[in-house]
């Protein structure tokens, strides 16, 4: 197994799909039942194929993610082939990232109390297997607009370092 098992909740909210698997497959309903009584392993094993498909489509789609901590904000973008980083680290212990204060906002009030670090990684076809690394280490689906903000800001913090 690449990923993991769909919970259950989620294979039946999958359940058309996965009719739709099983046909494929050239598994009817009726061979589905009595496979799925007679031979638990083989049931079992045909769920977790599926699993990985379903899971690999959706990580295939992540284009940015985000992980806070008190210390720490990460965003990650997705590309095809490798996964870009900013993280921003607090050097402050009144400094929290994870505040309801807009992430802009506690930049900008606190000027040289955070570090910013940047990092690429490249991944080949392994990207939706980082994607779900991330995902168990808490990251969540984010949107474009704070990558680009950050990487703006990013731009912005380099060229002021550079001469």
């Amino acid at each position: 197994m690449r990923f993991r098992l769909l919970s259950d909740l989620e294979l039946k909210e999958l359940s058309e799909d996965f009719t739709q698997f099983l046909v494929v497959q050239g598994i009817d309903d009726e061979t589905w039942r009595k496979l799925n009584k007679e031979n638990k392993e083989k049931a079992l094993q045909i769920v977790e194929v599926f699993s990985d498909t379903v899971l690999l489509k959706v990580y295939s789609k992540v284009k940015f993610m985000s992980f806070t901590s008190e210390k720490v904000f990460s965003i990650f973008k997705v590309e095809n082939d490798a996964i870009d980083l900013i993280l921003l680290k607090s050097t402050d212990p009144k400094l929290v990232f994870n505040s309801s204060e807009p992430l802009e906002n506690l930049i900008n009030n606190s000027i040289g109390k955070w570090e910013l670090f940047s990092s690429s990684k490249k991944l080949g076809d392994k990207v939706p297997d980082e994607v779900h690394q991330l995902i168990l280490q808490g990251c969540q689906i984010e949107s474009q607009e704070i990558w680009d903000a950050l990487s703006a800001f990013q731009k912005k913090a380099s060229k002021k370092a550079s001469f």
